[in-house]
């Protein structure tokens, strides 16, 4: 009967697998073998089997440690387990750069406005190049419709020229933004099928792609991960609305779809589904019915306990389809470093437009004068570029970047992604979401026991005229902006977007003024701080009106040359040009604090020049 042996199992280095193999042969093979000097043959082999522990043993725990992003350093791994938590690392970091894009355009009689027919449109991915060393390329994402203007994308409209006492030429001008960046094409033939069909772009401070297309004239469309099949979609807005609203937000259905993956090396990998079956119909137009959820399981009789997938609940494993037996056109986006950080008057120089006419009826010279007005520059540098990210900060980033998934779960989750919806699809200025108490409480009632719901959030938002003042939102960005959430709410989540109210106010106050004081500069000191104090960017709906600091905003404190706050009085500005609703001040005002309703709304000093009324009175 063999004898049971005591093993070790806690060495891990190679002194302790030499001492315990020592200990090992003394103990069992005592008259077996006795000689344990350095240069026994017995030493060579247990040295021999101490180096082998210990190098499996360091393999084991780097193995290990490449599998924690705190402590990953093989940078193939730290790249995966980024995109594991969400995190996109970078290869290269682009500068970024306001433009002042202009054009001419002609007055026209009798009232000599401008000629809103000539105003061009600017379509996205127009190309600008410094003039500085290197020869740094920028492109304009957006696109720029100079007859379109709001308090947000506002057109600036000055007199260009006059003739015989009246305009005769229109300068029109905008602000956008740009990015540093040059784009490039590659192409490939694919033959055959093949699932999940990997492609990579072999480059340098590669910063992403920008469009895909195939020879069969398909778009094919990134997504954040193959599970995912919709992606949203800008239409143009061709209703009455459109002046306040330019595009309209839908989701689309997208089976041709691909993911990119930036590799350590930095190349960009492009992968595609695994639909190869181009014959048969595309099975992610259908809509689940109890007939075809989780048609492709296979795991036992019964589906009661099943865990299906919303994303993918017919468990095809298609994923998007795969190219075939076509040209795979790539139109990708390099550039950034350090190089892009160009000064102030230097991206001016155009490389290529899409610039083209509101009105085509136009003859063709004027068409090609109003084409050739357009002119680009930078009144301030452009910053931000550098290097990628190195090791270390895609480890942080990733880690930082792993609470902020694509999901709302708090309030201020839902706070965040309101406010964060594009300007185009409506300009969303104030935003306030608590969770709905207006429920049902019926609970012998069945119909209100269903319709019951305690994560209801309702979310009330105010946006912005042309001027810049507050307004309700229009049935446009109320679309929107549900569309916009229907993608990141929780599937149990009821948001109901409702209108926040805005109360304008006006303030009347009196200002006691030190001696040797210019009574009148001390004056607009104090309007100008309470302008500064009351400016609707610094305010948030149910925010109160605390009146302690009000009165220390132009008290000695803050201006100087006030003795003493008189009076100070708050008036509520209501109808024609002012909010319609009325609000009780005096009623509201408590322990030196005036309350908003308890409606959401939130005050606002509408015109500022004219509501802000203060005199200088004697001691």
């Amino acid at each position: 009967m063999a004898q049971e042996r005591d093993i070790k199992y806690i060495n891990r280095d190679f002194s302790n697998f030499r001492e315990q193999l020592v200990e090992f042969a003394k103990n069992y093979f005592p008259d077996t073998y006795n000689d344990f000097s350095p240069t026994s043959p017995g030493m060579m082999f247990i040295e021999m089997a101490s180096y082998v522990g210990d190098v499996l043993s360091f393999y084991q725990d780097t193995q290990l440690q490449e599998t924690f992003l705190q402590h990953a350093k093989d940078p193939a791994n730290l790249y995966n387990l980024a995109y594991m938590m969400g995190y996109r690392p970078k290869s290269t970091n682009v500068s970024e750069v306001e433009i002042e894009v202009s054009q001419r355009v002609n007055a026209v009689a009798p009232n000599y406005l401008p000629n809103w027919n000539q105003a061009l449109v600017v379509q996205p991915n127009t190309r600008l190049r410094a003039t500085t060393f290197g020869d740094p390329k920028f492109i304009i994402n957006d696109k720029i419709d100079f007859a379109f203007s709001s308090s947000l994308n506002p057109t600036e409209v000055r007199i260009e020229s006059i003739a015989n006492g009246y305009p005769a030429e229109y300068k029109l001008t905008k602000k956008v933004n740009a990015i540093s960046g040059e784009l490039k094409q590659s192409t490939k033939i694919i033959g055959a099928s093949e699932k999940f069909l990997t492609l990579t772009i072999e480059d340098t401070n590669i910063v992403g792609v920008l469009d895909i297309t195939d020879s069969d004239g398909n778009n094919w469309y990134e997504v954040p991960f193959l599970g995912q099949d919709t992606i949203y979609e800008e239409q143009s807005n061709t209703s009455s609305d459109k002046n306040q609203v330019p595009s309209l937000l839908r989701l689309k259905k997208v089976p041709r779809r691909f993911v990119t993956r930036l590799t350590s090396q930095g190349n960009l990998q492009i992968q595609f589904g695994a639909g190869i079956n181009i014959s048969a119909s595309d099975d992610e137009v259908f809509l689940p019915d109890p007939t075809n959820v989780g048609i492709g399981t296979n795991q036992g009789i019964s589906r009661l306990d099943y865990a299906f997938d919303p994303s993918n609940f017919f468990f095809t494993n298609e994923y998007g389809q795969a190219p075939v037996n076509t040209t795979i056109t790539f139109t990708y986006l390099i550039g950034g470093g350090a190089q892009s950080n160009v000064p102030a008057n230097d991206v001016n120089q155009l490389v290529t437009s899409n610039a083209q006419l509101n009105d085509y009826g136009l003859n063709a010279s004027t068409v090609q004068t109003v084409l050739e007005s357009i002119k680009f520059n930078n009144s301030i540098g452009a910053t931000g570029g550098g290097p990628g990210d190195t090791l270390e900060e895609i480890r942080l980033n990733a880690l930082a970047n792993f609470p902020t998934q694509l999901r709302n779960v708090t309030k201020d989750d839902y706070l965040v992604r309101i406010l964060s919806m594009p300007n185009e699809f409506g300009y969303i200025a104030k935003a306030y979401v608590v969770q709905d108490l207006n429920l049902n409480a019926d609970r012998d009632n069945t119909q209100s026991l269903v319709n019951m719901n305690p994560l209801a959030l309702s979310a009330y938002v105010l946006s912005t005229n042309n001027d810049g003042k507050l307004t309700t939102a229009n049935a446009a960005v109320k679309q929107n902006l549900k569309t916009y959430l229907s993608q990141y709410k929780m599937l149990t989540d009821a948001v109901t977007i409702k209108n926040a109210f805005y109360v304008n106010i006006g303030i009347n106050f009196e200002i006691q003024v030190l001696q040797g004081f210019n009574a009148q500069q001390v004056l607009i000191g104090c309007i100008n701080a309470l302008k500064e104090f009351f400016n609707i960017k610094n305010w948030s709906i149910n925010q109160p009106i605390i009146l302690s600091q009000v009165e220390n905003c132009i008290s000695c404190n803050n201006v100087n040359g006030v003795a003493a706050v008189k009076k100070l009085e708050f008036i509520n500005k209501f109808g024609g040009l002012y909010s319609p609703y009325t609000y009780d001040l005096p009623g509201a005002t408590l322990g030196g604090i005036i309350y908003p309703s308890l409606d959401p709304m939130i005050f606002e000093i509408r015109f500022p020049d004219s509501d802000i009324l203060g005199r200088v009175v004697g001691a």
